[in-house]
């Protein structure tokens, strides 16, 4: 059985987890942006056809870049904690 203990002083001597950490916070920086973007449209009055363009064009591609961000930043967190095969 791992120890949680030695997995989460691994988070914090390990330079990449800082790393990572960092872009866990862009990614939701970007989550946030790309509802921003949404709640503009309401605020501004747009609607219909418009609004749909302009979702597909700009929240979709912020939306996927933050996902594939933040499964890159999860993974790399997963590679600090884990244990190796030598103990």
């Amino acid at each position: 059985r791992s120890d949680p203990s030695y997995a989460l002083g691994r988070l914090f001597l390990k330079e990449r987890s800082v790393k990572a950490f960092a872009l866990m916070t862009i990614c939701f920086l970007m989550f946030a942006a790309a509802r921003i973007v949404s709640f503009a449209l309401m605020i501004l009055g747009v609607s219909g056809e418009l609004e749909l363009r302009i979702i597909s064009l700009v929240r979709a591609p912020i939306d996927f870049l933050a996902s594939i961000l933040l499964l890159a930043s999860i993974a790399i967190l997963y590679s600090v904690t884990r244990r190796s095969g030598r103990m």
